[in-house]
């Protein structure tokens, strides 16, 4: 097994960017959702599933900071977006948060999948940190501990059960409710795993990957 692919989403629900390598320390991928929008109104964190415009905006970091992107109807995309055309698009006042302490994350520090587990579906659709080629599937890895390169170990905690987030459009992506139907038929709805972080360090592409302890083992 090898890392395929490495991604980093650093504002949450907005759309990632792929990297040649991350810095991985114990809250997860350095810059991986360290950013949200905040709704100022409500003072609450913006998610794609409750707004699924926020699957067309993109977000890259830019040095220590974020720069964003929203759609624009005529020339594309408009970057550098601050809160203020970030509000006129989604005609709600919000601001672009940096986390204080923990990233925006769901549930676990990683998320992690098989590439053949994706089949011909976009990998944007489901929005990992880590895409491993040489896996059939990582759900029947629950209970490992597996080394990623040289210096970092994550032990893999759950299946991730998937929402309607996979289904919604995101730019060059079209709806696709087949998408969790299939899920949901074949797969109980769970694709990928979740992982925390064991052992700190640096991840690139191409790097090794492998299990190196075995469920309920000592």
């Amino acid at each position: 097994m090898h890392i395929e692919g490495l991604w980093r989403h650093p504002v949450k629900s907005l759309q990632g960017e792929p990297v040649d390598s991350v810095l991985v320390t114990a809250v997860g991928v350095v810059g991986d959702r360290a950013w949200a929008l905040r709704d100022v109104a409500s003072g609450s964190i913006l998610s794609a599933k409750r707004e699924p415009r926020l699957l067309l905006a993109s977000a890259t970091v830019a040095g220590e900071g974020v720069a964003v992107a929203v759609p624009r109807q005529r020339d594309g995309r408009s970057p550098g977006a601050d809160d203020e055309e970030l509000s006129g698009w989604l005609g709600r006042e919000v601001r672009i948060e940096l986390s204080a302490q923990a990233p925006y994350v769901d549930e676990a520090h990683l998320h992690l999948i098989a590439r053949r587990e994706l089949g011909e579906w976009d990998v944007r659709r489901f929005r990992p940190n880590v895409v491993i080629d040489g896996a059939d599937d990582l759900g029947e890895l629950v209970g490992e501990r597996l080394a990623l390169g040289s210096t970092v170990v994550v032990e893999v905690i759950k299946r991730t059960k998937r929402c309607a987030m996979p289904t919604m459009e995101q730019p060059g992506i079209g709806r696709d409710r087949e998408v969790l139907r299939t899920l949901a038929r074949d797969r109980e709805l769970r694709l990928g795993v979740y992982a925390r972080v064991i052992t700190v360090g640096a991840l690139a592409v191409g790097a090794p990957v492998r299990v190196i302890s075995v469920a309920g083992a000592g």
